[in-house]
């Protein structure tokens, strides 16, 4: 039996949602670079729990600009005895590549995707892409206080692209055994890039996924959409983390960016993301974005609790700045939970993230059939891994909101309704913490206002989706 729900009973679901995973925790007591392993001579499992979900070690890492090392203490030998020269560069190399390569079945075939911003033979069904994806990455720190996480990726079109990336400066500052406040600022191209919670858009689950799975087609909000190649921003910020309480086991994280085009037109649609957004153009003006997130920690349990939001204005035209403006207003609710078993390396991580987008489109603007209209995304997963080998996850991923045939278009529903939901497991094994191999599977029960209530190929179901992913790093 299935149940409809109205938006507003969806609303509440996902509140609902959140603070469970919120209660849970009260009932009791950066991607996986080879470079940061070399770099501090840590294993991997020290900062993940799997690419790229972070341990409350990773997120320290992280807050600290990536500077940690394991040549401090050689240098503070050589400054005690003379032997140090005015510069110490690290001695190790900060470079890393990233591969990936994807193999996927949709049950109705590519030709689903007709009008849908993917170019591939109709009758074609299943896809192989090898690679996928080939990115360099230059990442760790460049000075005592400065560190990095450059991120080029080659995708097989126009060449090289900058991936999500930042630049950070960040000082610790102690104020007795039990308070920490870490300061930072940076510099980034995506927003959520440098958050350290994986229940924000840039860093959640399903974390990777082929080109031509039915995923990349499902409508997103503006935020999810603008990562960094696929809307080129630029962002400017500061964010803080203070850490107090016995055994610093109270995280209170606040961060506040300003983004603008970074070099003129976005190509959202083109790399699977903002879709319905491509008709857009430049950003007017700065978009603030904030984000305010609690953590608890107690024995092997973490928990956290946050908010943010995004408030974008885009001129309506990809080739003219002026004429009119379209506004996104993004507004989110999301929560993680997680424990860590260190002596036998097994962990599981809870996450649940609810985006709200209001949308306000300008007079005369060519890319909607309406003035205003509203936008909403579950996120609902969780995984487990045992002994850093093997992974078992899963998901329910919900979007609904206002029906808009110039903006989400008519493909799929004579409404143009964005309305998709369905749920996806994924088995994972690493021979190696730099090696990943993953079988996911992908079941809509809604898919942009089709459902599985109607004769024919122009059902939900026909966009079921099997996936063979693989990566590896060095």
């Amino acid at each position: 039996m299935k149940i409809k729900l109205h938006w507003k009973n969806k609303v509440r679901w996902a509140t609902c949602a959140t603070l469970m995973v919120g209660a849970a925790a009260f009932s009791g007591n950066a991607l996986a670079l080879p470079t940061f392993a070399r770099q501090t001579g840590w294993s991997c499992a020290t900062c993940h729990t799997s690419y790229p979900q972070l341990t409350p070690m990773g997120r320290m890492f992280k807050l600290l600009g990536y500077t940690t090392n394991n040549v401090q203490r050689q240098q503070k030998l050589e400054a005690k005895f003379g032997k140090s020269t005015a510069l110490l560069l690290m001695r190790l190399s900060q470079f890393s590549v990233f591969a990936q390569a994807s193999y996927a079945n949709v049950a109705g075939g590519q030709e689903a995707f007709n009008g849908a911003g993917v170019s591939n033979p109709p009758g074609n069904q299943n896809d192989i892409q090898f690679p996928q994806q080939v990115s360099l990455f230059y990442a760790g720190e460049i000075t005592p206080h400065i560190g990095a996480f450059m991120h080029l990726t080659y995708s097989g079109r126009g060449g090289f692209a900058m991936d999500d990336s930042d630049f950070r400066w960040a000082h610790p500052w102690s104020f007795g055994p039990d308070q920490l406040l870490i300061t930072g600022v940076e510099v980034n191209n995506t927003p959520t890039e440098p958050d350290i919670y994986n229940t924000v858009p840039d860093w959640y689950a399903p974390f990777s996924s082929s080109k031509y799975s039915a995923i990349r087609q499902i409508p997103t909000t503006f935020i999810e959409g603008a990562h960094g190649a696929g809307y080129p921003l630029v962002g400017v910020g500061t964010y803080e983390a203070y850490i107090f309480g016995p055994n610093k086991t109270n995280w209170i994280y606040f961060e506040a960016d300003g983004y603008t085009n970074a070099d003129g037109i976005g190509t959202p649609a083109d790399s699977g993301g903002a879709f319905g957004y491509a008709n857009d153009g430049r950003m007017q003006g700065v978009a603030p974005y904030v984000r305010l997130a609690y953590q608890r920690d107690w024995g092997s349990w973490n928990w956290e609790v946050g908010t943010y939001g995004m408030w974008s204005h885009l001129y309506d035209s990809p080739n003219t700045k002026g004429g009119p403006v379209d506004r996104f207003d993004d507004y989110d609710l999301d929560s993680q939970l997680q424990w860590l078993d260190t002596a036998e390396n097994s962990n599981v991580t809870l996450h649940a993230d609810w985006i709200h987008e209001d949308q306000n489109f300008g007079p005369g603007n060519a890319i909607s059939s309406t003035t205003t209209g509203k936008l909403n995304s579950l996120n609902i997963n969780g995984a487990y891994w045992f002994h850093d080998h093997y992974g078992v996850s899963g998901g329910y991923l919900d979007t609904w909101g206002s029906a808009n045939s110039d903006l989400w278009g008519t493909r799929y529903s004579a409404n143009g309704s964005p309305d998709t939901n369905g749920e996806w497991i994924e088995a994972s094994y690493l021979p190696w913490w730099n090696t990943r191999f993953s079988l996911r599977y992908t079941l809509y029960n809604k898919f942009r206002g089709l459902t599985n209530g109607v004769v024919g190929p122009e059902k939900a179901s026909a966009y079921n989706t099997l996936e063979l992913l693989t990566w590896i790093s060095f």
